[in-house]
């Protein structure tokens, strides 16, 4: 068997299994009702609000890419493009971030500097996973009845992030790394890391743009996590779960979602119902996760139209 089929058909399994888990744990006929019970006029705004932050995210990497290419070479429309496509491209490969692969591989055709360019959208991805790992950090601390052990996992998350952070803007630190491990490792090897570090510290030289860029990805989480609470309460009223719980646990929900699967497909709803079914009962958790896969499969479906009938240039086919 091929590696790319037994990778599928391991993110089949797992993702079939969380299925199974989350079919065991609910009654698919009651979150169905739930689902019909929901006040829609409240919801449908907020799908729209969901279905938009591709635009915030397309801004993001268009600010990183700006930073190292200069906006004659970059296009914000084209950026978008690149976007829709990574989501649509997340239900198939690898992880909740697989669609970043196809990103790179569209971003750095016909460049010459396919490292600096494939890795905005790792930088991209890491800002994400810093703003909604400390925003799902602090609230967990400010919130009451948050188990203890969810409350270190995202600090001890967010300690790793930030060290990760000072690693890529401390070139001293840098230094001190490669002489410890120069004779440790091969020659090529290191060489290798070198250039893949620079690559990544460029980006991070480049502090007004990751300042614009983590201030783009605040806003974003906050309005996605806000989207979130306008569907619990589209659900269950005033009497569900309060916006900080929606910081905390959507934090934890991301973080479940480096698990390989299709997309996040079952790892994403059994954690919908594990983390919010306290709060607001096991059907209505289920309910708000299938409001927001909605989201995500309007968002495909957009990146999939996208993909089969408009050319996705590379960055390098900018303004003429």
């Amino acid at each position: 068997m091929k590696k790319g089929n037994l990778q599928l058909l391991i993110k089949a399994f797992i993702s079939v299994g969380f299925l199974y888990l989350l079919i065991k744990k609910i009654d698919i006929n009651s979150s169905l009702k739930a689902l019909g019970n929901c006040y829609f006029p409240l919801a449908l705004p907020a799908i729209v609000i969901m279905v938009s932050t591709a635009l915030a995210l397309a801004l993001r990497l268009f600010i990183l890419l700006t930073s190292q290419c200069g906006s004659d070479k970059i296009t914000y429309p084209n950026i978008l493009k690149l976007t829709m496509v990574g989501i649509f491209f997340n239900n198939f490969l690898p992880t909740g971030a697989g669609g970043d692969i196809a990103k790179v591989f569209f971003l750095v055709q016909g460049e010459e500097k396919k490292l600096l360019l494939g890795s905005s959208v790792f930088i991209d991805r890491f800002l994400g996973a810093l703003t909604v790992i400390s925003m799902g950090c602090v609230s967990s601390w400010l919130t009451e009845g948050i188990p203890l052990r969810h409350k270190v996992f995202l600090s001890a998350l967010l300690i790793f992030l930030l060290v990760v952070t000072f690693f890529f803007t401390s070139r001293k630190t840098a230094r001190i790394f490669y002489m410890g491990t120069r004779k440790i490792l091969p020659a090529k090897t290191m060489e290798k890391l070198k250039i893949l570090y620079l690559s990544f510290s460029s980006y991070f030289s480049a502090k007004r743009a990751i300042f614009c860029a983590l201030i783009v990805s605040f806003l974003t989480q906050t309005v996605s996590i806000v989207a979130n609470s306008i569907f619990g309460f589209s659900l269950v009223g005033s009497g569900g779960p309060n916006l900080r719980l929606f910081f905390t646990y959507i934090s934890l929900i991301w973080t479940a979602s480096v698990i390989p699967s299709l997309g996040g497909l079952g790892v994403r709803e059994f954690t919908y119902v594990y983390f919010f079914s306290p709060y607001m009962g096991k059907d209505n958790a289920a309910a708000l996760a299938i409001l927001v896969f909605l989201c995500i499969l309007i968002q495909s479906v957009i990146g999939g139209i996208i993909l089969l009938f408009l050319h996705v240039p590379s960055c390098g086919e900018g303004k003429k």
